[in-house]
């Protein structure tokens, strides 16, 4: 296959349909939930119309859970500005996680007097979703009139969304609203087709209605699931509106068992639930006409499969099929001297955290390594076209049968979504070996 068919088939893999309109409809969106305690078994919308009723999931697991619903969200028109491209979504506010240093804190809104702002920002030319915090800026006008005071949106993941900027942002008054972002320098390392890129401060701009429409639509729009699948480890699939089937199924499925897993066979010892396009948690995108648009793409944030990062892959100490830890799957290999993605005869070490089931990477960690209990080399976080978000540093004389162990310095400080609260923080080292030449 060319280096041409290469490239094409990665942007395809993640690129999902939505509809990206002025006036676009409204999609699923698995999100944050307000924990109230409510034993009511059939949810009704409150008396707020601006908010939906919430409900509270006990005894959350140290994982990735499967949340209470589905919401849903208006999707905008994508913008571009340099080499980048944004697209733009709006939901009701609703809570979420904020993570400062090894502390993890809920947010939660005032009222429902407002939107939550989400924002994908990907590379224009590759399609490669841009999963680190930015330093972006936001700043929200009416009538010329500034509304609040700029900030800056969270880096946040969430099952369906995958990596995406966003915060809650109150609004007084209904209208046209304008939203103003403005993207730095990208403070991470790049390579491949990313090299030397994102090195200029860009704006980008866009506007919104914020209406009684809007409020009755999503909060209308919201799904809620089972009450005896709240919490169980799992994860709702993402949004895919497209011609194609954005997750292959023989990626996610073993021949001996019904049960559907994610991150390259990831699976627990509970029955498994992944709610998506070949269940009846279905999502659609439709005009204002009730009629499908698919004429625009938004990328997901999924990472490439193991089997697609080329070198010798490394094995867990322990036996397992795959390295993980707090609930993190970690695709570790090491590249021969000669990477493109080192300098010198060193050889390279490349570590992938992504979230199970969904392949989401984990940015913006603090990782090291060592080999045989010897030297600490740090990992950088790195954007390649190839291999997308990693972790990378040269090592020296690494043979088979040697012991390599990756350090979990600080775990993901990005900000996350119900389902994703509770994993991604207790994070023990992880073992590897490396294999003999022959395996």
């Amino acid at each position: 296959m060319s280096d041409t068919d290469n490239t094409k088939r990665r942007i395809d893999r993640r690129r999902f349909l939505v509809h990206a309109g002025a006036a676009a409809g409204i999609a699923g969106l698995a999100g944050c939930t307000l924990e109230l305690d409510d034993e009511s078994a059939d949810p009704d919308p409150s008396d707020d119309p601006a908010m939906p009723q919430f409900y509270e999931i006990e005894d959350k697991p140290d994982a990735v859970y499967l949340p209470t619903h589905r919401e849903a969200m208006r999707m905008l028109e994508p913008v571009e500005a340099g080499e980048y491209t944004l697209a733009p979504m709006l939901s009701y506010p609703h809570p979420f996680w904020i993570i400062s240093g090894n502390e993890i804190q809920e947010e939660v809104p005032e009222d429902g007097n407002g939107v939550h702002l989400m924002m994908t920002v990907w590379d224009t030319d590759t399609g490669i979703v841009l999963p680190v915090d930015s330093g972006a800026q936001l700043r929200v006008e009416k009538n010329g009139e500034q509304v609040g005071s700029p900030r800056t949106p969270w880096p946040m993941i969430s099952q369906q969304m995958g990596f995406h900027f966003g915060d809650n942002v109150t609004l007084e008054e209904d209208g046209t609203h304008t939203a103003e972002v403005t993207l730095p320098p990208l403070d991470v390392r790049t390579t491949g087709e990313l090299e030397g890129k994102y090195e200029e401060t860009q704006t980008l701009s866009f506007e919104f209605e914020y209406d009684q429409e809007f409020r009755e639509e999503v909060v209308a729009g919201v799904e809620y699931f089972d009450e005896d699948e709240w919490g169980e480890l799992g994860a709702l699939e993402p949004m895919d509106h497209g011609e194609h089937d954005h997750r292959d199924k023989e990626d996610h499925h073993h021949e001996d068992d019904d049960h559907e897993h994610g991150d390259d066979g990831h699976h627990h010892d509970e029955e498994d639930h992944e709610h998506g396009d070949d269940d009846d948690h279905h999502d659609h995108e439709h005009d204002a006409d009730g009629e499908h648009d698919d004429h625009a793409h938004v990328p997901y944030s999924e990472l490439p499969p193991a089997e697609e990062y080329p070198g010798t892959h490394l094995k867990p100490a322990d036996g397992d099929e795959e390295a993980t830890s707090g609930d993190a799957v970690f695709v570790t290999t090491l590249f021969e001297p000669g990477s493109r993605l080192v300098d010198g005869d060193e050889q390279y070490l490349l570590v992938s955290p992504r979230t199970p089931y969904n392949r989401v990477p984990l940015a913006d960690m603090s990782l090291s390594a060592s080999v045989d209990d010897g030297e600490s080399v740090s990992l950088e976080q790195t954007i390649d076209d190839e291999f997308d978000l990693h972790y990378g540093g040269p090592l020296e004389d690494v043979e088979s049968g040697d012991d390599v162990t990756v350090e979990i310095d600080s775990f993901p400080q990005v900000a996350r979504h119900q389902g994703y609260d509770t994993a991604f923080l207790d994070m023990p080292p992880v073992e590897l070996t490396v294999p003999e030449v022959d395996e």
